[in-house]
């Protein structure tokens, strides 16, 4: 049981990375590439956003 632990640890850390890395992915998917294809409703909810 202790050697399986370091594995478990880093595949626990492989999935925190992962996900972490879809989330940014899935954001950048959200707020730069739907807006494109839909109307212009998005986009310019989009830029109301902006600062």
């Amino acid at each position: 049981m202790p050697q399986m632990a370091p594995i478990s640890w880093t595949l626990i850390y492989i999935i925190i990375i992962f996900l972490f890395l879809f989330s940014i992915v899935l954001n950048f998917f959200l707020f730069y590439y739907i807006p494109k294809i839909k109307n212009n409703k998005m986009i310019k909810m989009k830029n109301s956003w902006k600062w």
